[in-house]
Order: structure tokens, then C-alpha cells, then sequence
């Protein structure tokens, strides 16, 4: 496993690869998987531009279209970009693959593994992936979590909120968190599932309604992994939860507090937790991302979650590149000059909290 690095070194938390727009990114998979996929993506495509019957290279070139830069499939091209930005070392998470099913196959997700490690083999010390697992099956997803990190070299395991009607606290999931537990690798929440799928079946794809999905799947991830248990049953487990903002953390902490007192000692409500919601921060295990120019990151990021914990104790940082709504070129320069925080806090924001959550330590 990759170590920590210096202390002014800059993560990016939150990158994105296309390997759907990659030229020969078949050749990771089964012809049964690839064709699988490759109708998954032609169905995604029908939400972003209304096109139905791509073949491969009309979902490849529609893919391309929409994104800032070609390092999402071409690693030498995103380390030129990396070294453009400033931006020391990247945590790299999948983008259309990631979200059509809520969980795939294990023939699937090894096959995604590999292609990510062959993309990360231009240098793997800058360039860490983040395992995608068969979460329908717990066992399994354990065993491809152990082959990602040991064989593979990557940093942490890929966890939605909700998959096929199970929330992330579901026991279902146990054997997978114990693995990544004692693998010493973070769970990173990303990417809503379930909640999407409700959005888009009762109200139908609309852009303006995407823009809650995020935050709001964010939300439930935290509620879960307090309330359900999660961080009680792994005391050792680090959980970061990415691509949300962080505006709304503050009040929602306080809220989960005073919804605990008002309603937790109530018969058949009482989640049996140790301390109160907010106490868990104490503990340093939760982590956010929070977005370029985010409008209320610097009142998020001073506001006192605990009487020793800030919120800028547990901010992260990350570009989104290459997605078209992300800030390219310019995204760190865009942070420092937007974020209101000095340069120590934002190098607490770039650098340590990254650490804290992908290591362990500082």
C-alpha cells in the first residue's frame, strides 16, 4: 500500500476516469460483459443527450464530447494535467460504469479493476485507484477488495449509499467492511443509487432535479453509518463521503443531535448508539468532500461540529476532473483564491485531512 507523503503535497480526493470512452477498454472483459456494458452506457446516453442506437463509437465519441480533458482515459494526459494544476497525487473513481446498475457482477468489477491498474501503471505512486466490488455479494466483494489492494495497489474501496433497496449500514455489507477494516483502506461513499432511481421513476430525468441528488445522498450516508451501527460494529473504519458539498454538514450534525434527544429513547426507535451523533466526529474517522468555489465552505469549515472539532477537520478536497461541471484548468488555483480559509487551513483541507482518511495518519 502506497505510504503518506510530505507534508505540502496536494490530493485530489474526488478524480474521475472514462474508461468508456478508452479505445479498447473491451479487451478487460468477456464479450458476454462488454456487450453488457456497452448497452448500459447506450441507455445512459439517452439521459444526457436523447439519442437512442449508438454503436461503440458513438458512445465513445458522445462521452468525449462532454468532458474537459482527455486524462480521463489517457493516463499520460492526466499527469501532464495533474502537473498543470499543481496537484501532487489523485484518488480516481469510475463515472458511467459507476452508475447505471447499483451493483455488478464480480466478472465485471475485476474486469474494471484491471483496466484502472493499467491505467494507474503510468505511475502508480500519483495515480490511486479505487476498487469497485460486487456488492450484491458481500463475500465476494471482500475477495475482490483484498485482490485491488494487495495485487493491484489501490487505495480504497467504492461504496454507494443504497443498492437494491439496502442502505450502506445494512449487515448485509458486513464482511465487506470488516475486509476493508482490516485491509486499513477507507470506505468512500460516492455516487447516489437508489435515491437516483427514485428520482428519475417518479419524476422522470430532469437536470434541475439531479442537482439534489448528491447532497442528499450524502445525507443518508452519514445518518446510516451513525444511527445504523456502521462505526460502532468497525471502530477502526474510516468513511468518507464524497462529491456532496459540505454547506449543509453543520446544521445536519445538530440536527441528528436533537433529533437523537427528542426521539431516540422512544420504544422501537432507539438506535442503541454509544454516544450522541455528533460525538462520532470526535473519533476523526468521518471525511467530506467539499467542491471548488462550494459558496459556504468557509462557514462550514469554522463552525464547531464538536466542542474540539471544526469542521475543516474533516474536509477534503477534490477536482472532479475530468466532468464537464468540474473547474478545469484551474481548479486549485480557483480553491485558494474562492475558499476564504488561509493557507494552513487549506493545506489541512489539500493535504492532511487526505491523509488522515486514505492512511490513517497524518
Amino acid at each position: 500500500m502506497l505510504d503518506n507523503k510530505a507534508e505540502d503535497e496536494i490530493i485530489d480526493l474526488d478524480g474521475h476516469v472514462l474508461m468508456e470512452a478508452a479505445e479498447d477498454w473491451q479487451r478487460f472483459f468477456t464479450p458476454a460483459d462488454a456487450r453488457a456494458l456497452e448497452a448500459d452506457l447506450a441507455e445512459n446516453r439517452r439521459h444526457w443527450y436523447g439519442r437512442e442506437g449508438l454503436d461503440v463509437t458513438g458512445i465513445r465519441d458522445s462521452i468525449r464530447e462532454r468532458v474537459h480533458g482527455a486524462g480521463g482515459w489517457d493516463s499520460g494526459l492526466r499527469l501532464r494535467d495533474m502537473d498543470a494544476e499543481g496537484i501532487d497525487r489523485v484518488v480516481l473513481f469510475p463515472t458511467e460504469i459507476g452508475l447505471k446498475r447499483g451493483a455488478y457482477p464480480a466478472s465485471i468489477c475485476r474486469g474494471y479493476n484491471d483496466w484502472l491498474a493499467d491505467y494507474c501503471s503510468a505511475d502508480p505512486e500519483r495515480l490511486m485507484g479505487v476498487a469497485m466490488v460486487p456488492l450484491d455479494d458481500p463475500v465476494a466483494a471482500a475477495r475482490e477488495l483484498e485482490r485491488a489492494i494487495g495485487v493491484l495497489g489501490f487505495v480504497g474501496v467504492f461504496m454507494k449509499n443504497s443498492v437494491n433497496g439496502r442502505m450502506c449500514d445494512n449487515v448485509h455489507y458486513d464482511p465487506l467492511y470488516a475486509a476493508t477494516e482490516a485491509l486499513g483502506v477507507p470506505l468512500l461513499l460516492h455516487i447516489p443509487s437508489d435515491l437516483k432511481e427514485l428520482v428519475e421513476d417518479r419524476f422522470g430525468y430532469d437536470f434541475l432535479r439531479s442537482h439534489v441528488l448528491h447532497p442528499i445522498s450524502e445525507m443518508l450516508s452519514l445518518m446510516d453509518v451513525i444511527y445504523g451501527g456502521v462505526l460502532d460494529r468497525f471502530p477502526r473504519l474510516r468513511v468518507g463521503c464524497l462529491e456532496g458539498q459540505v454547506g449543509w454538514l453543520p446544521w445536519y450534525v445538530a440536527r441528528l443531535d436533537d433529533q437523537m434527544e427528542a426521539y431516540g429513547s422512544r420504544p422501537g426507535l432507539d438506535p442503541n448508539l454509544r454516544r450522541r451523533p455528533s460525538e462520532y466526529f470526535d473519533e476523526r474517522r468521518l471525511f467530506f468532500s467539499c467542491d471548488i468555489g462550494e459558496p459556504y465552505l468557509e462557514f462550514a469549515a469554522r463552525a464547531e461540529l464538536t466542542p474540539g472539532i471544526q469542521g475543516m477537520d474533516c474536509f477534503v478536497w477534490g477536482s472532479d476532473y475530468p466532468h464537464s461541471d468540474a473547474i478545469f484548468p484551474g481548479a486549485l488555483d480557483t480553491f485558494r483564491k474562492t475558499s476564504g480559509l488561509n493557507p494552513q487551513e487549506q493545506a489541512q483541507i489539500t493535504g492532511t485531512n487526505a491523509r488522515r482518511l486514505l492512511f490513517g495518519r497524518d
